[in-house]
């Protein structure tokens, strides 16, 4: 399937952030720290965006306990225990919450890939996902202005656009 523009676009991110994991592997860098900033910087905003507006859109068209909707987020939460595990892991222990990390983003990837992306085309349809986009741009810039995550679970605890907790 041939998927929209703005579609294209969240699988483009899947592919570099896997690109730069591998990358990053091959040259032996910290990579923790890369990953940690990595998942800051770009990959918890794509949940933001995922979650805040095309799942509840989604949700609205399936019954919101459709098995894509739930396991998309069930995912998203395993992902940020994994990434909060990383923050607090020091020595042999960050090594493999790094490895676990990466490893569960690759899975997560490749699901969003073949059916959360898929299954939002043929739901939304192609017009609605773009009328979209908008909405999630402003979701991913309102978590650029967040603070900077100073405590494992800062920048997480609360969602200050709803006032709720994620």
């Amino acid at each position: 399937m041939t998927l929209c523009p703005q579609l294209r676009h969240l699988s483009a991110e899947h592919a570099r952030w896997l690109e730069e994991l591998e990358r990053e592997r091959r040259e032996g860098v910290d990579r923790g720290a890369r990953l940690l900033a990595l998942w800051e910087a770009e990959i918890l905003p794509h949940f933001r965006a995922v979650e805040e507006v095309l799942l509840p859109e989604l949700a609205q068209r399936l019954c919101e306990a459709d098995a894509t909707v739930v396991f998309t987020l069930a995912d998203h939460v395993a992902l940020r225990r994994l990434a909060r595990e990383l923050r607090t892991a020091g020595g042999a222990e960050r090594v493999t919450a790094c490895a676990k990390l990466e490893r569960k983003l690759a899975e997560h990837a490749d699901f969003e890939e073949r059916t959360l992306l898929p299954t939002l085309q043929e739901t939304l349809g192609c017009a609605r996902v773009a009328a979209l986009a908008a909405e999630m741009a402003d979701v991913r810039e309102a978590r650029k202005h967040r603070p900077a995550a100073s405590s494992p679970a800062a920048g997480e605890a609360t969602n200050t656009r709803k006032g709720r907790k994620p």
